[in-house]
């Protein structure tokens, strides 16, 4: 018997040091290495300034439209107007939206196909006279230099959407699950390196708090309308905007512009993260979800490797363990130190956190594809998980040139195969004679 212990526990040791092993590597691949982004041209700090609309799509937020309008209309920024694109509120944020700004369009209705924050955002860019367009959550607050130095980010690189990760703001127990969701987030798009590396078209992600587009580029691939159904906006229109434009930057905010997400109640934040899990794999490759799958893998079975090694094995195992486990804690503090405010629950507890989150994206799969329905804000939806891979859709009008950015959607892979096998088969064909 104690043979076949030993025996299991080389093992399974063999097995996870392999998995620790492969799992730092990823990380380490997700915060270093070239950046590769577009060339900088400089620009003086009194540049002459676009102007820039700011949309704000609400839907009953009355308990954070004051601070994020007052901010806004404090910016250090010469030429710019803010409009409120609301979506029949029954609280007081339509009264108070126009306390602060005149400009608010109220349009309870919302046409078939259409989730309410992308309709919301279309509405404002229909009422929008900005070169540029910004849109910014309404629970985000804005220190008065944010805009001119986005602005300046994108005019030096000529960006087609700079997006930004503003400061993190968690105060209530069940909001310490964030930085573990957002590390699994940079795990799968590969970090901000990659992201804004235009030469990398599997790499992209943008936050829906802020995003910044040029309106030339916006329009060029149909804006919110092109991705509708989307209830993962944000990345699909990062996804769009890398494969198609390749002029993507995702920066950090977080010293100008501080959001809170879910304060409210544990229940806000799980459907919050529900409604997002899910839909966010259908735009995201294979390998980077195995990249982070190994992650969560190696962090719940952490635990379990030191409890093993403390019954069955001797000290220096005892020791490499509990290293592995603490080096797990650490790489997302590493991560997210100074995204956002730190709370001992998420590094003490993290094992459970990320059992907690297999669970969320499981119920997540199983509400989309048995129910194919999502409830958020009292809202029910039935969303299109893929956008952003429209061209799916119609197959007879891919060309040659839409090919390289098509091999990154996994749902038509097998599709575009069986187009250049017919194509090959063809060519070989040999014309017959016509009498």
């Amino acid at each position: 018997m104690a043979s076949v212990i030993t025996l299991f526990l080389i093992i399974a040791g063999s097995i996870y040091a392999v998995l620790v092993f492969f799992s730092l590597f990823y990380f380490f691949l997700t915060i270093s290495g070239r950046k590769g982004i577009l060339p900088r041209t400089p620009l003086d700090d009194d540049f002459e300034q676009p102007f820039v609309s700011i949309i704000v799509p609400t839907y009953n937020e009355e308990n954070n439209i004051a601070v994020c309008l007052q901010s806004l209309k404090e910016l250090n920024y010469s030429k710019f107007e803010i409009i409120v694109s609301d979506g029949g509120s029954s609280d007081r944020t339509i009264e108070m939206a126009k306390s602060f700004i005149d400009k608010v369009i109220v349009d309870e209705t919302l046409p078939q196909g259409w989730i309410g924050k992308n309709y919301g955002c279309h509405l404002g860019y229909q009422q929008a006279k900005g070169d540029y367009l910004l849109f910014a959550d309404a629970d985000t607050e804005h220190t008065p230099d944010s805009l001119k130095h986005f602005m300046k980010v994108a005019l030096e690189r000529n960006a087609a959407l700079v997006s930004v990760f503003p400061f993190q703001r968690i105060k209530s127990w069940w909001e310490s699950i964030n930085p573990v969701f957002y590390f699994a987030s940079n795990l799968t798009y590969g970090g901000k390196n990659s992201v804004n590396n235009p030469n990398k078209p599997k790499s992209y992600t943008a936050s829906g708090q802020y995003m910044l587009f040029k309106r030339k580029d916006y329009e060029a691939f149909g804006g919110h309308e092109f991705l509708k159904g989307s209830i993962v906006e944000d990345l699909a229109l990062a996804r769009v905007v890398k494969t198609k434009l390749k002029r993507l930057f995702f920066i950090d905010g977080t010293k100008f512009v501080y959001t809170r997400m879910y304060p409210d109640s544990p229940k806000q934040c799980w459907n919050g993260w529900k409604k997002c899990l899910f839909p966010g794999t259908k735009l995201t490759h294979p390998r980077n979800i195995t990249g982070a799958l190994l992650w969560y893998l190696w962090g719940m079975l952490a635990p379990v490797a030191v409890g093993l090694a403390a019954n069955y094995a001797t000290w220096p195992y005892i020791l490499v363990t509990s290293i592995a486990y603490v080096l797990c804690g650490l790489s997302v503090f590493i991560y997210w130190n100074k995204k956002g405010a730190h709370q001992w629950v998420t590094y003490t507890f993290y094992p459970i956190v990320f059992v907690f989150f297999c669970i969320l994206l499981g119920v997540s799969a199983l509400e989309l594809v048995i129910k194919k329905k999502i409830t958020w804000r009292g809202r029910e939806y039935t969303p299109d998980l893929f956008a952003g891979t429209m061209y799916a859709e119609n197959p007879l009008f891919i060309d040659d040139n839409m090919l390289g950015q098509l091999e990154t959607d996994v749902e038509i892979e097998p599709m575009i195969n069986s187009m250049q096998m017919a194509r090959k088969y063809n060519m070989r064909r040999k014309p017959k004679n016509k009498r």
